[in-house]
């Protein structure tokens, strides 16, 4: 009995760790896709604005991951989304709208490089740099 107590001692410890690495190694092996290498480019100023997140929140408030100082635009204007089958921008409540090639959009809409977001008076190209 004492020799199984004094196993246990041992071989519990090392069995919690064992587990806890491979958990450890299987979160390291799982990333996300990869988002490639797209950006916003506003057609007054020429300021790029890099797309890095699967969600990216356009508008005038400071919370907003693009910030456009400009007032026609809404504190939270429109999102561009990353999905698996490509990119999406998507109007959100804004009073101006949101226009894709100069055609005003309902709730969301697919977006390519070359294509023309507007914002307000603010204009900005879409460029997918992974095509």
């Amino acid at each position: 009995m004492a020799e199984l107590i004094s196993f246990s001692r041992y071989a519990f410890p090392v069995l919690a760790l064992l587990i806890f690495l491979l958990c450890f190694s299987a979160l390291l092996k799982r990333r996300p896709p990869s988002l490639g290498g797209a950006r916003l480019i506003n057609a007054a100023t020429k300021e790029a604005y890099p797309l890095i997140r699967r969600e990216t929140s356009l508008g005038r408030n400071k919370n907003c991951d693009i910030i456009l100082d400009e007032p026609t635009v809404s504190r939270l204007h429109a999102v561009v989304v990353c999905a698996k089958d490509g990119w999406y921008v998507a109007d959100v409540r804004s009073q101006a709208g949101v226009r894709l090639n100069g055609k005003h959009i309902e709730k969301k809409a697919y977006i390519k490089t070359g294509d023309a977001i507007t914002l307000g008076a603010v204009t900005l190209f879409f460029e997918n740099l992974q095509n």
